[in-house]
């Protein structure tokens, strides 16, 4: 094609510099911004412009200038608005200082089309108050800055739902309906709980001075009315919560607060009826009001600790660019019709949508979201990219191994939300608690109530001490003084590239005093490098590695797959094997008739005769291991592996010895190479030749001396091991998460993440505590102070709502600690 001299290949316009540019089969294309190669993109995609150089020719050009979406001319593109200057001083800078920025993420529902998402951004960049605008139509998600004194994010989603699209908060875009009711339901409540203080006030007069009947019916009839409204339209919440826990027999705070404001209501509804002036609708409306206020609160706050963990979970691409014969270049469609062996392309901007091999293109990746490291990755032809990363420079085509749920992201998400939905043991403790507590807190009501009544107090009196003790007690801090720790806890080890699988692990980390470890792939890094074959005539070596390949064929150990790629290497084909039968350290089958074995020196060593050649001495930085392999029981073959120490090993030794734990290395490799690697690390204790149930029986040889050990390994071939131990911790070794029996995965494969997840869980425990010591000293001082009398319910319901916002804030404070710390601070394990 011919554009215009200079001009956008698309609009025409002119080009900035440096240009944007796309590489089409019949040349390089340059366009004026972001949106037009995105529309152009769009135009290649369409099923009537097979040519790039046509495009102009298409109907969807056509339309999509007539409507203005292409302009024709520089004159049809509108200068953005600028904001009023203030009365005095100089005008503020469209967007704000850098200083007063603050960051906004927003979700979009309707989007079709990657232009959709560029006349967002364009939108939004001309808005004065806002700048960096960047919509990303994979993940369906808007992130910008914004300045708050000149614009609010409810006034960005107006602004974005203005065009035709749904914006909400990622944490609010299913219950935005139901917090919008909320809120009108709270501003209601409050307005007339005001008014009906405000006449309250007016109807306590009759106390120091006689009303007449019109007076106090003038007064009362406006405050039943009122505060009618407020308890069944603002209360409606709580009441069908307290319906569904008493269907489910368990009661929690709302049936305390229903109880409560419905005592206070029917007593005065009475009293109304009677023409007394005993009325206490002032009570009744601001019990709801308050518990409405303390919900809100507690709201945005569950909101702030969440929203790390809502990043992580909001990973997940929606749409996915496929690559298919008749569109090459990729064609959006829906990410969920992503199948294993399609071909979808990356580029600059978008998450990864699945597991793969990078078939074409190079890319520097970040893998923050996983691994917890903010370094930047470059991934090439052969690497495999992983689902979850986001693509910050280049473009790839990758084939898919694994999709959905079978993807790491899938799987991290799924493992998220089933420890989000476990209960640690001593929450199952506060549980038990809680089903006893509003049985007790409703009879110590009643008592304070019949002790008044006997003591000779008016009814009145009684009902107001009752209503209050009712108030105070409820244990709404309680119930939430382990979830939220819970939620912020895994929210924070997401972010360090810390999987936890079990809540429990968090209490289990401070009683821990030893650290088992695997060696293969645990401390060094299972990489096994076939560096030798040794054979005994007349084997030859071809035959050897032919005849281990077959026996090895579908293994996933390190052993098997670096043998098949040595035989593919070579050009070696595999041989054909039969009754082939796996066992823990081995192999056996036959071949040509003969019985064939291959594995650990232990699995051969029984059936053959003598001894074979010493190894030879091990270096740390080339760790040998032995594969031994027997024909007809006589030793055939000697396969020699090189392996390296785990970066980060050596130093995770260190911290553990230096904090006293009890360390020791495990290995169902020889005992030799195993002694290596533990003179490497300085770790005192080494056993090697060990089969998984060797292991887990280790374990249990610790805990009957009375220690208390954790167990490192790999996740799949230590499950014995792991299921065992105290702790289970796996460094990830990139295969399937569901698989590993951990309640703590490391997901950069770094040993020091130890030392991180051991001070984070000791931060966690800690708050935990402190909110629970919380809560039962304000239950311990508050009930008895209620049933005493020396309380109102109003003081009751704030210091009800007080409660519940300082376990709240301390969790917050667990956040905002953990974000300065570094978390590098483990304490010393116990004894």
């Amino acid at each position: 094609m011919t554009p215009p001299s200079g001009g956008c290949d698309l609009c025409g316009l002119p080009l900035p510099t440096p240009s944007i540019t796309a590489d089409y089969p019949d040349g390089r294309y340059r366009f004026c911004c972001i949106g037009c190669r995105q529309v152009f993109a769009m135009l290649m995609e369409a099923a009537d412009a097979p040519d790039p150089a046509r495009f102009r020719e298409t109907d969807l050009f056509r339309n999509c200038q007539a409507l203005g979406i292409i302009p024709a001319a520089a004159e049809d593109i509108p200068p953005p608005p600028s904001p009023p200057a203030p009365a005095d001083g100089p005008p503020p800078s469209p967007a704000g200082t850098s200083e007063d920025l603050l960051p906004l993420q927003l979700k979009i529902d309707g989007m079709w089309c990657p232009a959709c998402a560029w006349v967002i951004e364009a939108a939004l960049e001309q808005q004065a108050g806002i700048r960096e605008a960047v919509c990303n139509f994979s993940t369906d998600r808007v992130v910008c800055s914004y300045s708050p004194r000149l614009i609010s994010p409810d006034a960005v989603a107006t602004l974005i739902r203005r065009l035709g699209y749904r914006a909400a908060r990622p944490d609010a875009s299913v219950e935005a309906t139901e917090r919008k009711k909320d809120l009108i339901r709270f501003g209601v409540s409050a307005f007339l709980t005001m008014n009906v203080m405000m006449l309250s006030f007016g109807l306590y007069g009759g106390f120091f001075s006689q009303f007449g009947r019109e007076t106090i019916r003038n007064l009362s009839w406006p405050l039943f009315i009122m505060a009618s409204i407020v308890l069944f339209y603002g209360g409606y919440p709580i009441y069908r919560r307290t319906l569904s826990g008493v269907v489910a027999a368990a009661a929690g705070m709302e049936t305390l607060i229903t109880l409560g404001a419905f005592s206070a209501y029917l007593y005065s509804v009475a009293n109304l009826i009677s023409g007394s002036i005993h009325l206490y609708f002032d009570t009744v409306s601001m019990l709801i009001t308050l518990v409405l206020l303390g919900k809100a609160l507690e709201t945005k706050a569950k909101g702030e600790i969440r929203e790390g963990l809502e990043a992580i979970l909001s990973l997940r691409p929606t749409k996915v660019r496929i690559c298919t014969e008749g569109f090459p270049g990729g064609r959006y469609m829906a990410a969920e019709g992503l199948r294993k062996g399609d071909v979808f392309r990356v580029i600059e901007g978008e998450t990864a949508p699945a597991d793969g091999v990078v078939l074409t293109g190079s890319v520097l990746a970040d893998e923050s979201s996983l691994t917890g490291e903010a370094r930047p990755i470059r991934r090439k032809t052969g690497d495999r990219i992983r689902s979850g990363v986001h693509i910050l420079q280049g473009d790839v085509s990758v084939r898919a191994d694994a999709v959905g749920e079978d993807a790491t992201l899938g799987q991290m998400l799924a493992i998220i939300e089933r420890a989000l939905a476990t209960r640690s043991r001593l929450e199952g403790k506060t549980d038990r608690i809680l089903r006893w507590f509003v049985p007790v807190a409703t009879s110590l009501a009643l008592a304070a109530g019949l002790g008044c009544l006997a003591a000779g107090h008016s009814p009145e009196t009684a009902m107001v001490r009752a209503v209050t003790v009712m108030v105070i007690s409820c244990p709404c801090a309680l119930g939430i003084a382990i979830p939220l720790t819970r939620v912020a806890g895994i929210s924070l080890a997401g972010r360090r590239g810390l999987l936890v699988r079990d809540f429990s692990a968090f209490e289990s980390a401070g009683d821990i005093d030893a650290f088992v470890f695997d060696k293969t792939g645990t401390l060094t890094l299972g990489r096994w490098r076939l560096s030798e074959i040794r054979t005994a005539a007349p084997l030859s070596r071809e035959t050897a590695l032919a005849l281990a390949a077959g026996l090895e064929a579908g293994s996933d150990h390190p052993v098997g797959v670096e043998l098949r790629k040595s035989a593919e290497r070579k050009g070696v084909t595999p041989a054909e094997a039969t009754q082939v039968r796996r066992f823990d350290n081995g192999i056996s089958g036959r071949w040509k008739g003969r019985e064939v074995r291959i594995g650990a020196p232990a699995f051969v060593a029984g059936v053959i005769e003598g001894k074979w050649a010493d190894p030879g001495p091990e270096t740390p930085a080339d760790l040998q291991s032995m594969v031994l392999m027997s024909l007809d029981d006589r030793l055939a073959a000697v396969f020699r592996f090189g392996d390296a120490l785990r970066p980060g090993s050596a130093d995770a030794l260190a911290f553990l010895k230096q904090r006293g734990f009890f360390t020791a290395v495990v290995s169902g490799d020889g005992q030799d190479a195993t002694e290596a690697v533990a003179r490497a690390l300085h770790i005192p204790e080494a056993y090697g030749n060990l089969l998984p149930q060797d292991k887990a029986a280790f374990i249990r040889s610790l805990q009957k001396n009375g220690r208390r050990p954790a167990m490192v390994g790999d996740g799949v071939n230590d499950a014995p091991a792991l299921a065992a131990s105290d702790l289970a911790t796996a460094v990830h070794s990139g295969s399937h998460l569901g698989r590993e029996a951990a309640d703590v995965i490391l997901m950069r494969g770094d040993l020091t993440q130890i030392r991180d997840f051991l001070d984070l869980a000791g931060r966690v425990q800690r708050k935990i505590r402190q909110n629970l010591a919380f809560t039962f000293l304000y239950n311990a001082i508050a009930i008895p102070v209620a049933m005493a009398g020396l309380l109102t319910p109003i003081v009751a319901v704030c210091a009800m709502l007080m409660s519940s916002l300082s376990v709240i804030g301390n969790t917050l404070h667990l956040i905002g600690s953990a974000k300065n710390s570094g978390l590098r601070v483990a304490k010393s394990p116990k004894g």
